[in-house]
């Protein structure tokens, strides 16, 4: 980051909301997009996997700092 930049002014936490919930994109590889056309295929497949994980719940990997 540049030195010349000036924060002296900014407010800490401005846009910061404490529940959202991000949907961020997921870009496929074009050999997999090909068996995976949109995004109800890739979550069906996802949901026959679910099973194999076990009662396990798994806690979304994005964090707001």
């Amino acid at each position: 980051m540049k030195k010349e930049y000036n924060f002296s002014k900014g407010e800490r936490g401005k846009f910061y909301k404490q529940d959202i919930q991000l949907n961020l994109p997921v870009y496929l590889e074009p050999d997999v997009k090909k068996y995976f056309p949109d995004s109800n295929t890739v979550n069906e497949a996802l949901r026959c996997l679910l099973p194999l994980l076990g009662k396990k719940k798994v806690k979304p990997s994005t964090k707001l700092i």
